[in-house]
């Protein structure tokens, strides 16, 4: 087993902001090659970050540089292909800059405090197929297990069922978006690892939600209001996050959303329309009006997010 990772993370100085806590500074890549590639998924090749919860903020700078920058406020230097965001990192390419060549950034993420209950570790699926699944979508359509009544996990935990070796250190290699994702789980098939993988059992942590908004619990997550910037008059409906768009947790990543129809109450997977943006915590919603058959433009849509 390769201690590395784990050593070094135990050395990561966690800072406390309203409950939540920051990582220490991450630096993984250098932009002598093609890029400075600070992307979460290679970072997560190293070992848990934020113990596998989703990261629900981010800072960014030039490594040495007592300047920060976020997905919110202050701008970066450069041009950055990944601009400073909780779910994925930061990426500069050096083709993208003036001068051919990025600065040397680093970055940490804030994580969230939440509370929230652990289910027991699961294990669905055996490699001897095409791969072990083990991923959210699996236990919910095709085992009828409801991970966090419906709602998305904040956490996910994945090891080898026989040894406890921690995911990132199997030798195994993911499929895209599954390398033990605190949304999706772990998918691990012979086509992306080319070789048979091990077999993994995962755990969950599914938040606690202060539903009818009592303040008992402050550490529970709370939804939002329904809220509705836009309407679908001219190019479609766009209810989208960033900054020119909804920041509902104050600067943190929402942990989940909820998107439906304004008045009919439909959701929007089950309107039949081409969405673009399909009702993602980190970017919203969208739906425009070329993509629709047509004659037709988009329905009026409403979201609402839930914080940390």
């Amino acid at each position: 087993m390769n201690l590395m990772p784990f050593v070094f993370s135990c050395f990561l100085t966690l800072h406390s902001i309203q409950g939540h806590y920051w990582t220490g500074w991450y630096d993984r890549d250098n932009p002598s090659g093609s890029a400075d590639n600070e992307h979460l998924t290679e970072q997560k090749k190293l070992g848990y970050v934020c113990g596998g919860c989703k990261p629900i903020g981010a800072e960014c700078r030039v490594r040495g540089s007592g300047r920060t920058f976020t997905r919110w406020s202050q701008t970066a230097p450069d041009r950055l292909d990944v601009y400073c965001l909780p779910t994925q990192g930061l990426v500069c390419l050096n083709s993208q800059q003036a001068d051919g060549s990025c600065a040397d950034y680093e970055i940490r993420y804030l994580c969230p405090s939440t509370s929230g209950t652990w289910t027991n570790y699961l294990d669905r699926d055996d490699p001897d197929g095409t791969g072990d699944w083990e991923n959210v979508k699996a236990f919910r359509e095709d085992d009828n297990v409801n991970i966090c009544n419906g709602a998305r996990p904040l956490c996910t935990r994945c090891r080898d069922r026989v040894s406890h070796y921690h995911y990132y250190a199997t030798g195994d290699a993911y499929n895209t978006d599954h390398d033990c994702n605190w949304e999706n789980g772990l998918v691990c098939t012979r086509e992306v690892n080319v070789k048979i993988c091990k077999d993994y059992e995962v755990n969950f942590k599914c938040p606690n939600i202060d539903q009818y908004q009592t303040g008992i619990c402050a550490a529970c997550a709370k939804w939002t209001i329904w809220m509705d910037r836009d309407d679908p008059i001219v190019n479609g409906d766009s209810e989208h996050v960033g900054p020119t768009g909804f920041n509902p947790c104050s600067g943190h990543e929402p942990i989940d959303i909820q998107c439906r129809t304004r008045g009919t109450n439909v959701p929007w997977d089950r309107t039949g329309q081409v969405i673009k943006v399909k009702c993602t915590p980190s970017e919203g919603f969208v739906c425009e009006n070329g993509d629709q058959p047509s004659g037709q433009i988009c329905f009026d849509y409403e979201v609402r997010f839930l914080c940390p």
